[in-house]
């Protein structure tokens, strides 16, 4: 079996800036939104999502759910025109046959976007594909069946002989989930063949993205978020941003 590499590893973010170049040249910029503070967007940016995009946000039953997926497609447009020196008007995504967005007119720029509780983050990086994810940590959710449905043999292991099992397991989790994503595979039923555990990993090639190696990095916010970012070993920096 062919193998790829996934180093990952715990990151400490000492400050969310509100202050950006908007210049990508090798950069990771991970960016943050709190919902609360820009629920106006709802109504005042509504005309910045597609057809196609305000009939989905049409399905969904909870507002939360439709709070968030809105949210998310307005301020990756106004993100990223900044980036582009465009208007966000003039940004039309289309979807990979794994939904994953991807801009028309510059296909060179890659992003992500994740959303869950009262946060949605959006990755950027310039020629290198990226993924990211971010869970709100459930007190209450029983999690027995995903980490023996999800986990490799050493991560449950190490989430069963954790002093914080909950935790630990959501850094594994959205390590997974950031991976596949900014590889292009989405979820999987092969996830216990994908070790995310601190240090080098060996996977199938298949989940590396047939990169020369990625880098996975994971931190809790605020003590109730588990977050993780994932792009190719090229990029040398990562910056942190808040709308």
């Amino acid at each position: 079996m062919v193998l790829g590499r996934v180093i990952c590893d715990k990151i400490k973010v000492l400050d969310w800036n509100k202050v950006c170049d908007f210049n990508l040249l090798n950069h990771f910029d991970l960016w943050r939104i709190y919902i609360p503070d820009h629920l106006e967007s709802l109504e005042k940016d509504l005309d910045l999502l597609m057809p196609e995009e305000r009939v989905k946000s049409e399905s969904f039953i909870k507002d939360g759910d439709r709070h968030r997926y809105i949210l998310g497609k307005i301020y990756a447009r106004k993100i990223l025109a900044n980036y582009l020196k465009t208007t966000p008007h003039n940004l039309a995504f289309k979807y990979s046959d794994r939904q994953k967005p991807i801009l028309e007119s510059y296909p060179a720029v890659n992003f992500n976007i994740s959303h869950s509780g009262d946060y949605i983050i959006i990755g950027f990086a310039n020629k290198w594909s990226v993924g990211v994810d971010i869970e709100l940590m459930n007190p209450h959710a029983d999690l027995y069946n995903l980490i023996i449905d999800c986990m490799s043999t050493t991560e449950v292991s190490v989430i069963l002989n954790s002093e914080m099992p909950r935790q630990t397991f959501y850094k594994y989790w959205t390590r997974k989930e950031a991976l596949l994503k900014g590889i292009g595979i989405g979820v999987t039923d092969r996830l216990k063949e994908i070790n995310c555990s601190d240090g080098l990993n060996l996977v199938p090639i298949e989940f590396s993205g047939f990169a020369s190696s990625w880098k996975v990095w994971s931190f809790e916010m605020e003590d109730s978020y588990s977050v993780s970012i994932a792009h190719d070993s090229a990029i040398r920096v990562v910056r942190f941003y808040e709308v």
